[in-house]
């Protein structure tokens, strides 16, 4: 037990190798049409179960990139170093040999096939690795202490949060329906331009000053956030459009409730003395 709490760890580098070792796993083709989301993996791809037609090269370079991105994220656990070249070795063939398939090609249906969930979070953990090798390692004891502080509490809400929207954004704008994202009529988009800035501006706070500007504006901008989504969940309840909270998809759902949780984390780390 002695020894766990001696041992250093890098908690951005955990994250980043978590995300490459699941993100084959998730979808990396969407396809979208008559408001219906047909979704094919990474593992899919390699073994041609995709709902059309593809580069034939696609199905063997999807097979290596799943293969190497794990193993990216295995030794990402080790030194970023390792991990970060590999997970790019293995990505560029894929982007490479899918370009020509991501786009709205001329049909009499309406179709849309975008990036999904997993070639997302591919990208984004690269991005996480490359951040971590600026974060010190620390020991498990001392982490875990940190966690239950006001500033450990609200850095894992604005990680939460600020990853789910980045990824929601670019989500919508593979989809072509970054109108969505930003909010539709007239009251939507007070709630999410009020809510994406918000989180934005918490953020760069966050990252510049480790105190923050001032609890008093701190907490201001953080009671506006949480605000800012029950307003937005009331509307769509009173409206009936539910999903236009939640989400439309399990892709969406699940980033949805990351950014709301991040923000209920948020609202703790104000609480916590």
């Amino acid at each position: 037990m002695n020894e766990l709490r001696i041992v250093k760890v890098n908690p951005l580098r955990i994250v980043s190798a978590i995300l490459l070792v699941v993100s084959p796993f998730l979808s990396w083709i969407t396809v979208s049409f008559f408001g219906l989301t047909v979704e094919s993996t990474l593992v899919d791809i390699s073994r041609s179960d995709v709902h059309l037609q593809v580069p034939e090269n696609l199905a063997l370079i999807s097979t290596i990139t799943a293969i190497v991105l794990i193993l990216a994220g295995l030794a990402q656990l080790k030194t970023a170093k390792i991990g970060l070249p590999l997970a790019v070795v293995g990505l560029v063939p894929y982007l490479y040999a899918s370009s020509s398939v991501y786009g709205a090609p001329v049909s009499v249906i309406p179709i849309i096939i975008a990036p999904g969930l997993g070639l997302l979070i591919s990208l984004a953990s690269i991005v996480i690795g490359a951040v971590s090798l600026r974060v010190q390692p620390q020991t498990l004891d001392v982490m875990l202490q940190k966690f239950k502080t006001r500033q450990g509490i609200t850095g894992v809400g604005l990680f939460l949060a600020a990853v789910a929207l980045s990824l929601d954004g670019l989500n919508h704008a593979g989809q072509r329906e970054l109108s969505s994202f930003t909010g539709i009529a007239i009251v939507e988009p007070i709630f999410h331009i009020g809510f994406i800035l918000s989180i934005t501006l918490l953020t760069i706070l966050f990252s510049l000053r480790k105190r923050w500007a001032s609890i008093q504006a701190n907490t201001l901008i953080v009671g506006v956030a949480f605000m800012l989504v029950l307003l937005d969940a009331a509307y769509h309840l009173s409206t009936g459009e539910v999903s236009g909270f939640l989400g439309h998809d399990p892709t969406e759902l699940l980033l949805h409730a990351s950014a709301y949780y991040g923000t209920a984390f948020l609202v703790i780390g104000r609480l916590v003395r």
